[in-house]
């Protein structure tokens, strides 16, 4: 007979393996800005082996705190697609989450029930934008925190520069991640390290990783001149960014539907602990400096897509500051509590995926009937999925072609300072290649102005025809290649530019 301790533990890891393995029940997640990665892991691919016909449109940028996910993803497109490829880099990263997690609980001390909260909150706001680095980088993150923990309790100069090394490839993964995670470390040594001058030569790696911080700033952001506009998203910090809803597992972010659906839950989950009469960890006051930061950085994040981005560490956090009753007090008969909690989170994330792939099935008539190796146009005039109550989910959704068909999108990716693979900078579209191309296609476009004869297909999602008088009504005017539900590719036959 099993015993109960082993059955948790199993119905634990098989949990870990469904909710890993959901990144494969549809053909294409409902991650926003995936595409435009996986566009930048093919791109680069073919730039390494010299395979890529845009080489002279685009250059390698190594100097990004974006660089790990696009880099480790890249050889794998000699045996897979690049949409697989992400694909297969996301689930490992997620288990790691969850294993790094489950690590830094049992230093802290915590309470290994709580461990089903490091499950559901991967799949929230990150997930559904597509921040494929961040996500890939947020293990990284996680077992630099238990590190930096070690380092406080014992500061010798092999583990600093251990530290510094780790601080050295989490800085390349991702900056936020590398913010957060040092900002955890520091008050570790504030907590444990004594007495002044111990401290202060303790500080020395994060001396280190500051100062390549302001080297990127002063020379990748400074130096570069083809980036389009926002590095980091909106910014400016207003009060109304602070709600419940921005820092839970749900997305979109005020979207009623999926709130009364995640709200709730969220609120049980937080609630859970003190149902299974855990305790707080006041044994270990560094269990709390994980929940304290994440904190800090929602209420000041200067840019609502960071704050969104830091709910990935929230029941995580919340879990480390509680540790085990004494066995005496424990209600072993709530134990299927967060279990339960977990598989209707896990549960509503199938729903929406399996959805989501009914809803966006139409899109594979379209890319089939392209052909590859071409320059396309990304055209938007609906990016809202109703399956997912998602906003953008198709606004990126073209790049699939230059993804599998090895073709060049716009709006792309490329324009951005932190992108791998980056525009030259007098190759950059004066119009296409502008973020808000992205969410003002509406408005349209002049075809002699705007050079957008150098595209042969352009692809369109609407929920109504496109207007008449969109593309030009002479010789140039597009013809239609294939329609398919709200998407459709035009093909540009008669006033072909050069690229």
């Amino acid at each position: 007979m099993i015993h109960a301790a082993t059955a948790a533990r199993i119905a634990f890891v098989g949990t870990v393996v469904f909710a890993g393995a959901s990144f494969w029940f549809v053909q294409r997640p409902p991650m926003a800005d995936l595409a435009q990665h996986a566009a930048q892991v093919a791109l680069l691919h073919d730039l390494w082996w010299g395979q890529s016909k845009w080489q002279s449109l685009v250059y390698i940028n190594y100097f990004t705190p974006y660089l790990l996910g696009t880099i480790i993803a890249a050889p794998l497109l000699f045996v897979m697609s690049a949409l697989s490829a992400v694909k297969l880099v996301l689930t490992l990263a997620y288990f790691a989450f969850v294993a790094a997690c489950v690590a830094l609980r049992r230093r802290l001390g915590g309470d290994p029930r709580l461990d089903w909260l490091f499950i559901p909150g991967f799949f929230g706001s990150s997930y559904a934008l597509g921040f494929y680095p961040y996500l890939v980088a947020a293990p990284l993150g996680v077992l630099f925190i238990l590190l930096a923990h070690r380092y406080a309790t014992r500061p010798t100069v092999v583990s600093g520069m251990m530290l510094f090394g780790a601080d050295l490839v989490l800085f390349f993964s991702h900056g936020l991640i590398m913010a957060f995670a040092s900002a955890i470390g520091g008050l570790f040594l504030l907590l444990k390290c004594r007495p002044l001058l111990r401290l202060v030569f303790a500080t020395l790696p994060y001396v280190g990783i500051g100062v390549c911080a302001v080297l990127y700033a002063l020379v990748g952001l400074h130096a570069e001149g083809t980036a389009a506009n926002g590095v980091v998203g909106n910014s400016g910090w207003n009060i109304n960014q602070l709600n419940f809803a921005a820092l839970t597992i749900g997305w979109p972010v005020g979207n009623l539907t999926i709130y009364r659906q995640v709200g709730p839950l969220v609120l049980l989950l937080l609630a859970a602990p003190f149902v299974l009469r855990a305790r707080l960890n006041w044994r270990e006051p560094a269990a709390f400096v994980p929940l304290l930061v994440t904190v800090f950085f929602w209420v000041f994040a200067p840019a609502w897509q960071l704050l969104q981005r830091f709910a990935l560490f929230l029941l995580p956090a919340y879990a480390l500051i509680f540790r085990a009753p004494e066995p005496n007090v424990q209600r072993k008969a709530l134990g299927i509590l967060l279990p339960l909690l977990c598989w209707v989170a896990l549960g509503l994330h199938t729903q929406r995926l399996l959805a989501f792939a009914r809803e966006s099935a139409s899109f594979e008539d379209v890319l089939a009937a392209t052909e590859p190796g071409e320059r396309a146009l990304g055209i938007m005039f609906d990016s809202m999925s109703v399956a997912t109550d998602h906003a953008t989910a198709y606004q990126h959704f073209p790049m699939w072609y230059q993804a599998e068909k090895g073709g060049f999108v716009d709006f792309s990716f490329a324009g951005f300072l932190q992108e791998m693979v980056r525009y030259r900078s007098d190759r950059m579209p004066s119009k296409f290649g502008s973020e808000d191309w992205a969410w003002t296609a509406r408005s349209g476009f002049d075809w002699t102005c705007d050079r957008a004869g150098i595209y042969r297909y352009f692809f369109v999602r609407s929920m109504e025809p496109v207007p008449p008088e969109y593309f030009p009504t002479d010789r140039c005017k597009p013809v239609l290649v294939k329609s398919s539900g709200p998407w459709s590719v035009f093909e540009n036959v008669n006033c072909r530019a050069g690229p």
